[in-house]
């Protein structure tokens, strides 16, 4: 044991050799200050753990005693300093670490606990007793974890659902022996808590629960609402593009069952026109996607859908996922398309109608330059009698025979209602058919048409203009083959006649 006397100033007048062996020195050098050997000098207590400065430099905690008393011509203080072994040293700074383990585990809003590599009890913080009532009275440290689930089991109050005991028994001990075990377990009160224990270095093992009720509140109502959303949603990988998730509603839609549709690709439902364009689509996205391309997909029976994609970019960690949710606007679409048929169609024969067929006319001339374009105005002989005599709904269906007649004599050349009893009929690059189809239309009407069984004779009128010259519109040459039809009339009826101009011409082409 080291031994020195300090006078009164706290000046070192004395070291026996333990002293001068703990702070390497062989006399007591001169004006040596204690504080320079005990920093913390003066001491509060006569007993005391204090910090000594060794003779090497380093620092250590001693035993520290302290006796004072009172000399003839001074005040003496004897210290009394018993360096502490290893062991004790050892023992100070594990009690010291388990009691800042304690305060940090007890600081977490989990409840925490802590085993040995023998699957012990080291020490476990309040929240974990309170959340295990029926094994709190036998947690004690160097108590089997396999031991406490064995009394829980017993005492019929674990908070756990537990089916058949043994095998949950052995299935928890097989998960808590391996490295990382993560497990979610619901409790009978309702709640769900995910049990999450890892090994240590040491062979140990520390286990946290994690109350995941609100989590898995939150989840359940995300997949009600995705189950029950009445429109076809799927969430796909935003990398492969493969199908992970599908609604009812999807399932509905596409009338594949899940594995087909779980084993699909997000374009794979897209004709193959728009497969390879939609996925690059996908693929390029930054950022969430409204609707406002029409695209055509296939079902599971073969038949074409049009459907708006909308698209919602999430993130699952790292992971990046697409979720899509279609609207089917196929109805729309047809209706769309029967709108804009019935604008350009006659509502009675199906026929186009007269600003269908001037727009074609139009386009033609622009197309072919006026060249090989030929127009044939057609007017009924001998329709007005049929109203006057069957009614207009007679009347209505013989227009409906009319234009079929016409139809199949016009050599799928456009034919067209221009109103009432008039027709016309668009050509293009017409040549030496003209006569064919103008002698085939009349021909068409040689046979009676019958009106509740009575046989009912009607003709037809022709007029053609063709080869319009430089500069000449539709409209103009329309009235031309109008003019034509006037003469077809003045002539005899249920003939046809060529325009003027076209004779002219074709007059002047002969004589050169």
């Amino acid at each position: 044991m080291a031994a020195l006397v300090v006078d009164a100033a706290g000046v070192v007048v004395f070291a026996n050799e333990g002293a001068r062996d703990l702070f390497a020195f062989d006399e007591v050098p001169p004006d040596l200050a204690i504080s320079a050997l005990l920093p913390d000098w003066p001491l509060q207590a006569t007993v005391s753990h204090a910090l000594v400065v060794a003779g090497d430099g380093d620092r250590r905690n001693c035993q520290v005693r302290v006796t004072t008393w009172r000399s003839a011509s001074d005040v003496l203080t004897a210290i009394l300093i018993e360096p502490e072994n290893q062991e004790r040293q050892a023992a100070v700074a594990a009690r010291d670490a388990n009691l800042r383990l304690r305060y940090v585990i007890e600081m977490l809003p989990e409840a925490v606990c802590v085993f040995d590599a023998n699957d012990r009890y080291v020490l476990w913080n309040e929240k974990y007793a309170e959340l295990y009532p029926d094994i709190a009275g036998h947690l004690k440290p160097g108590t089997a974890f396999e031991d406490i689930l064995k009394i829980s089991l017993a005492s019929g109050r674990m908070p756990e659902v537990v089916g058949d005991k043994d095998i949950w028994l052995r299935q928890r001990m097989r998960k808590f022996r391996q490295p990382v075990s993560q497990e979610e377990q619901q409790l009978r009160d309702g709640r769900w808590l995910r049990h999450d224990d890892r090994r240590t270095p040491d062979g140990g093992a520390i286990g946290m629960r994690i109350d995941i009720s609100e989590l898995k509140q939150r989840e359940e109502w995300l997949s009600q609402l995705f189950d029950a959303n009445p429109m076809p949603m799927l969430l796909c990988d935003g990398t492969s593009l493969d199908i992970l998730q599908a609604n009812r509603a999807a399932l509905d839609f596409y009338g594949f069952d899940a594995v087909t549709l779980f084993s699909s690709r997000a374009c794979d439902m897209h004709v193959e026109s728009e497969a390879e364009r939609f996925a690059a689509a996908l693929l390029e996205l930054e950022g969430d996607c409204e609707a406002r391309t029409v695209w055509r997909q296939r079902i599971a029976d073969g038949s074409e859908r049009h459907v708006l994609v909308y698209v919602r970019l999430l993130h699952e960690g790292l992971e990046r996922r697409l979720l899509l949710t279609i609207a089917d606007v196929s109805d729309r679409i047809l209706a769309e398309a029967e709108a804009n048929r019935l604008a350009a169609h006659d509502m009675l024969t199906g026929l186009p109608n007269r600003m269908c067929f001037y727009k074609a006319l139009s386009e033609a001339l622009k197309t072919s330059g006026g060249k090989g374009i030929a127009v044939f105005c057609l007017d009924l002989d001998g329709f007005k009698p049929v109203n006057d005599t069957f009614g207009h709904a007679a009347g209505d269906e013989v227009l409906k025979m009319v234009a079929e007649r016409l139809r199949g004599a016009a050599r799928e050349h456009m034919v067209a209602r221009l109103g009432g009893d008039e027709f016309a009929i668009l050509m293009e690059a017409a040549d030496g058919n003209i006569g064919d189809v103008a002698r085939g239309c009349i021909a068409a009407f040689k046979s009676s048409f019958f009106i509740g069984g009575v046989a009912v004779d009607i003709g037809i009128s022709i007029g053609v203009s063709s080869s319009p010259e430089d500069g000449q519109n539709g409209e103009a040459l329309v009235q031309e083959a109008d003019r034509a039809l006037y003469q077809a009339k003045a002539s005899g009826r249920n003939t046809w006649r060529m325009a003027a101009s076209v004779r002219r011409r074709a007059v002047s082409r002969r004589m050169k």
